[in-house]
């Protein structure tokens, strides 16, 4: 009995130790890219480093065939073996039903996109869309709070894809890439 609970209490431990040092999320790379360049284009899309223990991520996308009261997106988080490879379910998202209701904040994917967009973006309203679109200083930070609270994962190599669509037409992409250590 003394044997089990010890191996338990070690158990524990070890995992508590993997989780604590699996804290610290670093922006690596981001890569936005329009589809179509007659109905969107990025006038920047950058990671920004301060100093060393602060970087954020920026961007925006200027509109060209406005309003959109169609948009949808795919969101999904890679992870870094020998290739990138999918370690979550795409999350499909109708971004018009979804910010108009708020609804399915249990699933950790929409909970990050809500959070981005209450925090960090002019996208945190209902359709339709008739300006430009930005995300303004995502802090590294941030990411690394949601993802060892919300959606703990192990160190090791990153992405997160996303991509946009109206009218069931593929407008965007956005790839952010980090290091979890």
């Amino acid at each position: 009995m003394y044997l089990r609970a010890a191996i338990l209490f070690s158990l524990v431990i070890f995992i508590g130790n993997i989780m604590a040092n699996a804290s610290k999320l670093e922006f690596t790379n981001i890569k936005c890219h329009a589809k179509d360049t007659a109905f969107l284009d990025f006038k920047y899309c950058f990671i920004k480093s301060v100093n060393r223990t602060y970087k954020y991520i920026s961007l925006k996308a200027s509109l060209h065939q406005v309003p959109i009261t169609n948009a949808s997106a795919k969101l999904q988080i890679l992870r870094r073996f020998l290739s990138y490879m999918p370690i979550t379910i795409a999350a499909d998202i109708d971004v018009c039903k979804y910010m108009a209701s708020k609804k399915n904040l249990a699933n950790p994917m929409l909970r990050l996109f809500e959070d981005i967009t209450t925090n960090y973006t002019n996208a945190n309203h209902k359709c339709p869309y008739d300006h430009d679109l930005f995300i303004d200083r995502l802090p590294a930070q941030f990411l690394s709070e949601h993802f060892t609270n919300s959606l703990p994962l192990p160190p090791g190599d990153y992405g997160f894809n996303s991509k946009w669509y109206t009218n069931s037409i593929e407008r965007a992409t956005i790839h952010i890439y980090a290091t979890i250590s």
